[in-house]
């Protein structure tokens, strides 16, 4: 009973994100970057969202047929998007994601 009520409050924190992914032409660029996916992916937060998309981006099997881009790696920039609110921006750095500013992929 405990684990129905656990597994129902999860389910109702669960939402769905906007998402966008920016890279570069060339791998650890510091200037160009293009957006090379928009979608929306679901999650309980920012981290999940993260894990969740770098095992999709990264998975050859797993890689939407529309994505334009290469596999993930350091330099790329992701959006998260909470409800057409706030927008987070995320880099893969050598020792994992950094918040970014918005400046970055302008």
């Amino acid at each position: 009973m405990l684990k129905q009520r656990i597994l129902k409050w999860s389910a109702l924190r669960r939402r769905e994100y906007e998402i966008a992914i920016f890279q570069t032409e060339q791998t650890q660029k510091k200037k160009g970057y293009k957006q090379v996916y928009q979608g929306y992916i679901d999650g309980e937060n920012h981290t999940e969202v993260i894990n969740k998309l770098f095992r999709k981006f990264n998975i050859r099997d797993l890689i939407p047929e529309n994505y334009k881009g290469r596999t993930i790696s350091s330099g790329d920039i992701i959006m998260i998007g909470d409800n057409n609110e706030k927008k987070s921006y995320y880099q893969l750095q050598s020792g994992g994601w950094a918040v970014v500013n918005r400046i970055h992929v302008c």
